[in-house]
């Protein structure tokens, strides 16, 4: 059982690192067997791919799924670090975007893999529920911001988009990473927000 554990995870991280360095093209069988060596005493072969998850596509499914826990496992943590968001204020979201943002910098392969898939067509096929049942946790958490008729769920969508975008223009080198630009970044995905806001007055 050990063994198939470590395969099970050495396929994964082979699967993220393959697919964040040259996308799904790269992500052939034999580089998803061969790219991350094997475990010790093991020899490690295609075959496993499709004893431990089924199909290739399986494989991809399971490694964004990992991703997607890790990311909104961070993003709760931004919440704890907010305070929670029981009452509108910059102060509070700031500091869960600054969890969030550090934890997408300090991520690069992860996040670049997460991205890939993101916007491929496996996602839309294969992990879209479950990923909707784990942002719906984040919108639940945020939902205490916005008026009633607001739609939260495709607001936090345009705003987790759009923090992304920024990042991959950070990681290709558009944009860095410094102080003034993270609260420009901040600013943006307020603005994104504010219009939504319940009408509640700041904290001091």
């Amino acid at each position: 059982m050990k063994r198939e554990a470590d395969v099970r995870q050495l396929l994964i991280a082979n699967a993220i690192h393959l697919i964040a360095q040259g996308g799904f093209e790269m992500a052939t069988t034999k580089e998803l067997a061969h790219c991350g060596g094997s475990p010790e005493g093991f020899k490690m072969n295609e075959v496993y791919i499709y004893r431990v998850f089924g199909s290739k596509e399986a494989l991809y499914e399971s490694a964004f799924s990992q991703l997607d826990n890790e990311l909104f496992a961070a993003f709760r943590r931004g919440v704890q670090a907010a305070g929670g968001f029981d009452r509108e204020t910059k102060q509070r979201l700031y500091a869960f975007f600054l969890k969030a943002w550090q934890f997408i910098l300090g991520n690069e392969e992860r996040c670049r893999c997460y991205v890939r898939y993101y916007y491929s067509v496996y996602f839309k096929g294969q992990s879209r529920s479950a990923h909707r049942m784990l942002f719906g946790e984040m919108v639940k958490e945020m939902e205490p911001l916005f008026k009633d008729e607001a739609d939260t769920e495709s607001i936090m969508h345009s705003v987790f988009t759009a923090l992304f975008d920024f990042a991959i223009r950070v990681y290709n080198g558009e944009l860095e990473d410094n102080e003034v630009n993270r609260q420009h970044i901040f600013n943006v995905l307020y603005c994104m927000m504010m219009t939504y806001f319940k009408d509640i007055p700041q904290a001091s």
